[in-house]
């Protein structure tokens, strides 16, 4: 569990990006920290999902959205290796699906 203090600090930086870009990168972390996905039109749901990662990997969410929020073209043009979330999977899913 993520500590007060740091959520804090989460919320503050992801007032500066769109939902879209902050709830991809959570999203992200969520998948990688092996949690299962939220309801995310639930009320609550943001904060829920960021407490409930571990401290380490909260503190790197925090990191991550920082440089969105200073450089967005440079982050999503940057070979970072995260799968990009569009409508609930990610594009290897929906080439899966096919």
């Amino acid at each position: 569990m993520a500590d007060p203090d740091t959520l804090a600090r989460v919320q503050d930086a992801a007032g500066h990006l769109g939902d879209a870009e902050f709830l991809e990168l959570l999203r992200w972390h969520r998948a990688v920290a092996g949690l299962p996905d939220l309801d995310w039109s639930a009320g609550g749901a943001y904060r829920r999902g960021v407490a409930e990662l571990a401290d380490d990997r909260a503190r790197e969410l925090l990191c991550e959205v920082r440089r969105v929020a200073r450089d967005p073209r440079r982050h999503r043009h940057g070979a970072d290796g995260k799968p990009l979330f569009r409508g609930g999977c990610t594009l290897a899913d929906r080439r899966r699906q096919r």
